[in-house]
């Protein structure tokens, strides 16, 4: 496998031995995509999170939304230019959300509806990984609100596929 996705629950269920298998993982230049979503459902999120990528979620805000190509005085909408948004006009938010901390190491990808950051990547080193607040998005809506073509763009960008694979160290 070249990715590892992750989709939290409200109590931690990964340990310590499991966290150093995934950092193994990530540090090998392998992509990860944590999921999580509204309190208290990342857990698990909040431990991988902060301990690959020094970031953090929190909250329980009310989604619903999709939401558009991010325009420079909107506050809400999906980051244009980046290849996990391409061909996509808009996303669906996810029923409920959760908001993701300020990180200098992380890229903001999706805003929600109120204003709040819900996906952000991370991208050095040739290490890959998607940090995300909306895990509703995957079961509400994906059909209609672009969740098909985003998680097909998710995929494709972890596995590094631009640059002819995985960066090898």
């Amino acid at each position: 496998a070249n990715q590892l996705w992750i989709i939290s629950n409200s109590d931690q269920r990964l340990n310590d031995k499991h966290l150093a298998v995934i950092k193994k993982f990530f540090e090998s230049g392998k992509g990860v995509y944590i999921w999580g979503d509204n309190s208290p459902y990342y857990a698990d999120a909040n431990y991988v999170g902060a301990a690959l990528l020094d970031v953090t979620m929190k909250g329980n805000l009310s989604g619903g939304n999709s939401v558009q190509l991010k325009e420079k005085n909107n506050k809400s909408g999906i980051q244009q230019n980046h290849l996990i948004t391409t061909g996509m006009n808009y996303l669906f938010e996810g029923i409920t959300i959760a908001t993701i901390d300020k990180n200098e190491h992380m890229t903001p990808l999706v805003w929600g509806s109120a204003g709040n950051l819900v996906t952000a990547v991370y991208e050095q080193d040739g290490k890959r990984a998607i940090f995300d607040g909306g895990f509703t998005r995957l079961y509400c809506n994906w059909d209609t609100a672009g969740t098909g073509r985003y998680v097909k763009n998710a995929a494709a960008w972890l596995a590094n596929i631009e640059h002819g694979g995985l960066v090898k160290k």
